[in-house]
């Protein structure tokens, strides 16, 4: 086969993922993941243009990446997202095999769950329940949307690459409403929502309608990204998402991303007995998936990491 430009294809690959709805930090981490190899490739005196990578090859690599870092996951993440960079050649056809898939990876360590803290919660859904009280249309509904989002990771632990594709569709109206996740690997599945969801679903619904007359917009999105004055279009991306979460920590003083907000879901779920099969589907994570550190860290620290219901 002809050599790869590996820059080119690269950067072919980084815009792909983007398009797919990537999150912005995702698509950042795999950019420095494949700067690391070129790095290496260039201390090598070898330039950036390939045919093939060999077994052998991939075995240097990984004995470098082991004097360069000290942390598994780190030599762990590098590694695979050079194995995912090339499973996207292979689709191209631009390589006949993947010899990474073959090689011997650290296994990945659970990091510590770091929470935003209960108190925190209640101050993030306090702060935006004020908000609602505006008497600015569009002000009303955006405080609105922004309650939904915090439902949706809160109290179904979804991912932002989930909540950024979400359709109308997704929702099923019961005595409680449920989402369902398509999961690119497996069959989809639905996740209860609380009881508070339905309540400000349905001003959402009415507030929302309201502002797409007027703003003679139509979309089937669940969310949707706007500025002061309108809405600009459906959907609200992973990129949007992490800016109103720092635009949030500002308000309640303390720092919450959607993966802590994640993370404090997944302590409320195990407080209220839900069991670890139930918890790893709904999180969207293999079954050897651990939760040790979450239910050790309850065990241990009961009052810092109980987490309930927010009904206000």
């Amino acid at each position: 086969m002809n050599k790869i430009d590996l820059m080119e294809k690269q950067k072919e690959f980084l815009d792909m993922l983007e398009v797919s709805g990537k999150s912005f930090n995702t698509v950042k981490n795999y950019r420095t993941d494949l700067n690391c190899y070129n790095k290496y490739l260039v201390s090598k005196g070898r330039d950036l243009h390939t045919n093939e990578m060999t077994l052998v090859e991939v075995k240097e690599y990984y004995s470098h990446l082991e004097n360069l870092y000290n942390s598994p996951n780190s030599i762990r993440r590098r590694i695979q997202a050079m194995r995912i960079f090339y499973d996207y050649l292979l689709t191209q056809k631009l390589v006949e095999t993947n010899p990474l898939k073959q090689a011997a990876v650290s296994p990945k360590r659970v990091d510590k769950p770091n929470p935003v803290s209960f108190k925190g919660v209640i101050s993030l859904y306090k702060y935006l329940v004020s908000q609602k009280e505006t008497k600015k249309p569009i002000d009303k509904l955006i405080a609105s949307r922004n309650l939904i989002l915090i439902e949706l990771i809160y109290n179904a632990g979804l991912k932002v690459s989930d909540i950024a594709i979400l359709d109308n569709k997704n929702l099923f109206e019961g005595d409680t409403y449920r989402v369902m996740v398509n999961h690119p690997k497996r069959d989809p599945y639905t996740i209860e929502l609380s009881e508070s969801f339905n309540t400000y679903f349905t001003d959402y619904k009415d507030l929302l309608e309201k502002q797409k007359n007027k703003d003679q917009i139509d979309f089937s999105n669940l969310l949707f990204n706007a500025n002061p004055y309108k809405i600009l279009s459906g959907g609200l991306s992973p990129r949007g998402i992490e800016v109103l979460f720092k635009e949030f920590s500002k308000k309640i003083e303390e720092k919450v991303t959607a993966k802590s907000l994640r993370q404090a879901c997944v302590f409320k779920w195990i407080s209220t007995g839900k069991s670890n099969t139930s918890i790893k589907e709904w999180l969207g994570v293999q079954p050897q998936y651990s939760l040790k550190p979450f239910h050790d860290l309850l065990k241990n620290e009961p009052d810092t990491h109980t987490y309930k219901e927010v009904n206000l």
